[in-house]
């Protein structure tokens, strides 16, 4: 079981990283549903977002290395990459995230439920 949540929490880290490193050319962003170097809120913000999305991979990847340890302090630290991850996808929401967002939810639930 071990493997398998390193391994959800491996794929979330990458996608991450994936989804905010890609190059967008102004034609593919006609294509896309969605802009990951314009913030709703901030608007364009290509390197906020890239940094914030390198630090969740980071985080993720040291969380799914903690789990495969069986490392005392895992849950702490996914609370802490979804942390990231979420203040990420809030700023640049789009329908798109809710599927990261989910994710997010239930790795803070499961973290949180096995701190207490």
């Amino acid at each position: 079981m071990r493997f398998l949540a390193a391994a959800i929490l491996a794929g979330h880290a990458i996608v991450h990283g994936v989804m905010w490193a890609l190059p967008y050319s102004e034609a593919a962003r006609s294509d896309l549903p969605m802009d990951p170097s314009h913030s709703w809120l901030i608007g364009d913000a290509r390197g906020l977002g890239l940094g914030l999305a390198l630090a969740a991979t980071a985080a993720f990847l040291v969380v799914a290395g903690a789990v495969l340890a069986d490392a005392s302090w895992w849950a702490p630290a996914a609370i802490v990459a979804s942390a990231l991850s979420g203040l990420l996808l809030g700023l640049f929401f789009g329908p798109w995230w809710l599927v990261g967002a989910a994710i997010d939810a239930a790795i803070v639930a499961v973290a949180w439920r096995s701190l207490g």
